[in-house]
């Protein structure tokens, strides 16, 4: 009987070693991932674009730009990037950032998938875009990052952990056997 029990917990200690690799995705933002966005609520559709990408260590917003968004007095056409470097991720959101005539924010509503608001306005033309909301296009991520294989070797270590504990297992229950059947 002790031995069953060894045994079932040796294939409970393997199945929470490599139960984490197939988890369900979270939504935070992918390290390194290229995201892209359509506006929508403007006036007179097309409401234009907007694409970004995440920093390697997943932690910024870096290249946040607009592309052809109508204003109600005037239009911000062709590219209008985000004038700072980056904008903080907390959690799994972003923004609107520090400036009052360009606010962009958003949140990773699912994994490998971001929406948000953006708006624009230039205090000296008396232009402002209100309040617009960006989603992602069919297929939610543009581009995912370039994965190499140095993330492969990485279960190399987990497999041989969970293959010395099943060792250590099947050992303590032939130990246990032997001892019982004295």
């Amino acid at each position: 009987m002790k031995t069953i029990r060894i045994f079932g917990l040796a294939a409970a200690v393997a199945a929470v070693v490599f139960l984490p690799p197939t988890l369900p995705a979270s939504a935070h933002p992918i390290a390194g991932a290229y995201y892209a966005g359509v506006i929508t609520g403007c006036d007179t559709p097309p409401c234009g674009t907007v694409d970004f990408k995440v920093s390697g260590d997943g932690l910024q917003v870096q290249e946040f730009t607009a592309y052809d968004v109508p204003g109600d007095t005037c239009d911000f056409l062709d590219s209008w990037p985000y004038p700072l470097p980056y904008i903080a991720i907390v959690g799994d959101s972003f923004g609107p950032g520090p400036l009052d005539w360009y606010q962009a924010s958003g949140s990773f509503s699912s994994e490998g998938s971001a929406q948000g608001t953006l708006r624009l306005k230039l205090p000296s033309e008396e232009c402002d875009t209100g309040l617009l909301y960006w989603v992602p296009p069919v297929g939610g991520i543009a581009v995912l990052p370039d994965v190499s294989a140095s993330s492969v070797p990485n279960y190399i270590p987990l497999a041989g952990l969970a293959a010395a504990a099943l060792v250590a297992l099947t050992a303590g229950g032939w130990h246990a056997r032997r001892r019982s059947l004295r």
